[in-house]
């Protein structure tokens, strides 16, 4: 239990430490690139360049932290081994995988930390990116981040609007049809913006100008409403363009957009993609660690250290390449989009357990 306390200590430190430092080498790596052009271009302020990178940190920790797992994984147990704790252990009895466990627990309470960021405060932040370059930065209306016409189904109904507003997820001037059958429109209503209600779960019209018809097409009455509810449970039509990162959106959002595309019978083969890997990619953290231990357990000379360091190095390279290709396959439609997310987790995951039991088997 000491050991376990003393190992996770050294292991966290070195991660926070780690972790740290390769975000710094980004910020300062990228700030040297754009301050030659883009910054001097806008003559943007030291503050507006602060908040640039500050909101740009949780997209960067997600993406760097299986790196940081791997290297503190290695870095911590190479301390113990060369230190001959970890040979002290193995000489009591204890197996690889009882020494490793606790780094084991902590890289997969990392990995799930990392979904969390990656749901809960990346899209919010990666919005809040899009509005500091725009406006901030460019010094252009937030008009520019608008996208082009839409329409969304409804039962019964039709709600159009012209452009979409990214940063305050609202529609700008709506046009909500509701039809009394497939060629009599039965209300018309024309509205200033329109907000989703996320407790009724619909479009919310905002100032909006109701106008009733009868089934000859005539105008009935056309009333004045601050707010009309439609029966429109649609999620903004950005969610499923190809041109929109995923990195905008929760795992939520995207889920209740594509159910909602396959009960329209649309195809959305590279968003289940982009679903399925919300999920994997932050099991990375986890199948580093598995691969880092192993090699760092192998011998207690600092030589086989390096060559474990570049041996995963390697590994990771060959991971992210195949899940790169695993989704390229899968928006073509070749493989499927659980099989393309999951594979390379998986398949790696064994091969590090695969290693840290010949490891066993060696001591």
């Amino acid at each position: 239990m000491i050991f376990a306390k003393y190992l996770l200590k050294e292991f966290i430190r070195l991660y926070a430490g780690i972790c740290s430092t390769f975000l710094f080498i980004y910020c300062v790596i990228d700030f040297l690139e754009k301050n030659t052009r883009y910054f001097p271009k806008y003559s943007a302020s030291w503050a507006v360049i602060f908040e640039y990178y500050l909101v740009q940190l949780p997209k960067m920790f997600v993406d760097i932290s299986p790196f940081s797992v791997m290297f503190s994984g290695i870095i911590t147990m190479w301390i113990f081994a060369r230190s001959g704790e970890v040979a002290a252990l193995r000489a009591a009895g204890q197996s690889v995988r009882k020494i490793c466990s606790p780094l084991l627990y902590v890289s997969a309470a990392i990995a799930f930390f990392s979904f969390l960021t990656s749901e809960f405060v990346v899209p919010s932040a990666m919005l809040r990116l899009q509005k500091v370059e725009t406006v901030k930065i460019e010094k252009s209306a937030l008009s520019q981040m608008f996208l082009e016409s839409q329409w969304v189904r409804g039962e019964g109904s039709i709600l159009h609007f012209k452009k979409l507003n990214q940063l305050e997820r609202s529609l700008v001037e709506p046009e909500y049809v509701v039809l009394r059958n497939k060629t009599e429109v039965e209300r018309i209503v024309h509205a200033q913006k329109a907000v989703f209600d996320h407790q009724l779960n619909v479009w919310t019209l905002v100032k909006a100008r109701v106008n009733n018809f009868s089934e000859v097409g005539e105008l009935l009455s056309s009333v004045e409403s601050e707010r009309f509810t439609t029966n429109v449970a649609s999620q903004p039509p950005k969610l499923l363009r190809e041109g929109v990162s995923s990195d905008l959106v929760s795992f939520r959002e995207l889920r209740r957009v594509l159910n909602e595309s396959r009960s329209t019978g649309g195809a959305m083969t590279s968003r289940e993609a982009d679903l399925y890997q919300k999920l994997s990619a932050p099991f990375a953290n986890l199948v580093f660690a598995f691969f880092a231990l192993p090699f760092a357990l192998r011998r207690e000379r600092q030589a086989d250290t390096y060559i474990g360091i570049v041996v995963c190095l390697l590994t990771a390279a060959m991971y992210w390449g195949g899940s790169a290709s695993m989704r390229t396959m899968a928006t073509s439609g070749a493989l499927s989009p659980h099989l393309a997310a999951w594979l390379p987790p998986v398949a790696f995951l064994f091969l590090g357990v695969v290693l840290m039991l010949r490891v066993d088997r060696r001591s």
